[in-house]
């Protein structure tokens, strides 16, 4: 296999990773927002649940920004 067609392969599975990333991202935001509540009284909020989420979207984040210097990598290296 040549180098090039690996690193092609290697781009695709990095966009795909990248679209289930923003996805679950997404889907995490979304859900955030859903505990925060600003409507409901301070004192019935699930900042567990929130704070957890935010935990784990703080780190998809830094996934996500390595995914996408990945992709950037193998686009220079592929002359794309």
């Amino acid at each position: 296999m040549t180098e090039q067609l690996k690193f092609r392969g290697r781009l695709a599975e990095k966009k795909m990773e990248e679209k289930k990333l923003r996805w679950r991202m997404e889907g995490l935001r979304s859900s955030i927002r859903e505990f925060l509540d600003p409507f409901e009284n301070v004192v019935n909020l699930n900042t567990d649940v929130a704070m957890e989420q935010m935990i784990e979207l703080a780190g998809l984040r830094i996934d996500l920004k390595e995914t996408i210097d990945t992709i950037e990598a193998l686009k220079k290296a592929l002359g794309v």
